[in-house]
């Protein structure tokens, strides 16, 4: 008679399986991160999803009902059963059962029949002194076998009756919840022009005002700067001048548009730019202007301003938007303090989320 499979090992893996059935059918509602070593984090953010169904709990209410149910018949078949053995074969059942399950199952695993069993199990046929023996699976191998067998009608029902692995929905749905946070993000980290830092003298902070500057400016304005269908960012003149100091009046132009030409887009007004890629732009565009030698391009059109020339334009280190006069005479870029000797906020675009960028 053989040893029937205790209910403490019954029952738990019944349930996980119902559980594992679970999380391959309802929806995934974060996005995972790609790695091995986030599949346990990724698991367990599924599992708590899935338990925050309450179908899921009537189910496992029900399931724990019938197992418990089943596991008193089978404790009734096998008294039964035992009833009907001798009184040798009894105590060796008994003395089996104390073992435990798990060290019988483990010892069973390595263990060869006897020479009587071997000769009870030999087939009738053979070739060259070769015999076959009659031996039943290992119990393992069978129960991996009818699981993997559940699994497959499980996943093949859930891939054509569900969303579950459908590339197209998946998609979709990642696609929102990441715009959805970099939404949040922006709400909640973005700038406007108080809050701006000229960052001329980042290299990183310029390499991003650059790129920015590629994909939207430069349609305009070329890449040097030096002006087709709009005017020439590199030399003193300048058409709108809507604040005092010449960073504010670059960022203020590339947020709200110029008051002069309608075809110069207010990008952040209209999202297509956030405040930190305006800042950044606004950078270079400074840097350009003030740092780079005057671009071949358009002549001067609009207001020579004196103090935002690159003799008197206003330099100074980006610590703080600039709140000195007009008139007020500033260093040079070749007199200014280096960002070694400055204290100021670096603010890390690496790790927020990515813009998507629109030509103009």
């Amino acid at each position: 008679m053989k040893q029937r499979t205790p209910g403490y090992i019954l029952i738990p893996i019944a349930l996980l399986i119902i559980l594992g059935a679970f999380m391959m059918v309802i929806p995934v509602t974060e996005v995972g991160q790609d790695g091995l070593k986030y599949v346990p984090i990724n698991a367990w953010n599924q599992i708590t999803n899935v338990l925050s169904y309450w179908i899921v709990w009537v189910v496992f209410f029900l399931a724990l009902i019938m197992l418990l149910v089943l596991n008193q018949i089978n404790k009734v078949v096998e008294r039964k059963k035992f009833e009907t053995l001798p009184p040798e074969a009894q105590e060796a059942y008994l003395n089996d059962k104390k073992i435990g399950y798990i060290k019988r199952l483990i010892k069973s695993s390595g263990q060869r029949q006897s020479e009587a069993e071997e000769e009870a199990i030999i087939l009738d046929h053979g070739f060259d002194g070769i015999k076959e023996l009659d031996n039943s699976l290992p119990q393992w191998w069978v129960a991996m076998f009818y699981l993997g067998m559940i699994y497959c009608v499980i996943y093949i029902i859930a891939y054509f009756t569900t969303d579950f692995a459908d590339p197209i929905v998946e998609y979709e749905k990642e696609t929102a919840q990441l715009e959805a946070g970099f939404t949040e993000w922006i709400r909640s980290n973005d700038i406007d022009v108080d809050g701006a830092t000229n960052f001329y003298d980042d290299d990183q902070i310029l390499e991003q005002g650059k790129e920015i500057y590629t994909n939207i400016c430069a349609t305009c304005h070329l890449a040097t700067g030096g002006g087709a269908a709009g005017p020439n960012l590199t030399d003193d003149a300048w058409i709108n001048r809507v604040d005092e100091d010449l960073f504010r009046n670059i960022y203020k132009i590339v947020y709200d548009g110029s008051p002069n030409n309608p075809a110069m887009q207010a990008f952040g007004q209209t999202k297509q730019l956030t405040g930190l890629d305006v800042q950044a732009v606004a950078s270079y565009v400074y840097y350009m202007n003030q740092v780079l030698e005057n671009a071949d391009g358009l002549p001067e059109q609009g207001e020579v301003v004196p103090q935002w020339s690159q003799g008197g334009a206003a330099t100074a280190p980006a610590t703080a938007p600039s709140t000195q006069p007009a008139d007020a005479t500033q260093d040079t870029p070749s007199d200014t303090p280096s960002t070694e000797d400055t204290a100021r906020p670096i603010t890390d675009y690496s790790e927020s989320p990515s813009t998507t960028q629109s030509s103009q």
